[in-house]
């Protein structure tokens, strides 16, 4: 019914309750499974408690957390200790804003490693969903060829099947081989791809230039989806227009 009288739960309106609905649906289970995982609470995950330090080993799927791990980021804690943290001494101060936190978040080295392990990671993967974006013009996955492009395919049943795969997968990975327990840096896990002899060492001046672009394609990705819920327009469709 309408108990509130607000006349205007048209078809429109029902599809953008039901998207919130499963956005909010992963974000609850996101942030339970990791409160399961890490210890911290909601608003610890977010920088607005202290993190609790913790003792115990942990492992997923096989994966152990090995005790050199507390170590060794006991001893980079207590070296970065000895010196005062400067957020313009950090990758990724450019021009023209250079250290901007005017919300004073990352006052600390502590409070610094978890933003910025945030960020890394939105960053790349804004980056994987802009090329993907257009990517998908081109190519779709087996038993997905008739899935459409675009934010449509959040309405399409093979299309949230390879939602909640691609979901489970990132889960897997986040808390089993790339847990940031194991990171040397935060976003650091080596170069498990062998790239480093063809885009050089991965040291400040290549972290400014990830983040950067990382920035810029969080933007662009949120562009691209206001900008298909309001007029329609799908990106994947720009290909067309260059007559691909």
């Amino acid at each position: 019914g309408d108990p509130l009288n607000l006349g205007n739960y048209t078809e429109e309106m029902r599809n953008k309750e039901l998207n919130n609905g499963r956005m909010a649906m992963f974000a609850t289970l996101g942030i339970v499974s990791a409160e399961l995982y890490t210890g911290s609470t909601g608003a610890a995950q977010f920088a607005i408690a202290a993190p609790k330090a913790s003792t115990k080993g942990a492992s997923f799927c096989g994966a152990s957390r090995k005790a050199g791990v507390a170590s060794q980021t006991g001893c980079r804690a207590e070296l970065l200790g000895r010196h005062a943290f400067e957020l313009k001494s950090q990758p990724g101060a450019s021009a023209p804003l250079g250290a901007f936190d005017p919300l004073k978040l990352s006052s600390t080295q502590e409070r610094f490693d978890k933003f910025r392990t945030s960020e890394v990671k939105h960053g790349r993967v804004a980056m994987l969903a802009a090329l993907g974006s257009i990517f998908q013009h081109f190519v779709h996955g087996p038993g997905a060829e008739s899935v459409p492009n675009g934010m449509m395919a959040f309405q399409d049943p093979t299309g949230e099947k390879g939602v909640v795969a691609m979901t489970l997968a990132c889960g897997f990975l986040e808390l089993g081989p790339w847990a940031d327990a194991f990171a040397k840096e935060p976003g650091n896990f080596g170069d498990p791809a062998g790239l480093g002899k063809d885009i050089g060492s991965y040291d400040d001046s290549m972290k400014t230039k990830e983040l950067n672009n990382g920035r810029l394609a969080m933007l662009a990705t949120m562009g691209v989806i206001a900008a298909e819920l309001v007029t329609g327009d799908r990106v994947s469709d720009i290909p067309t227009n260059f007559g691909f």
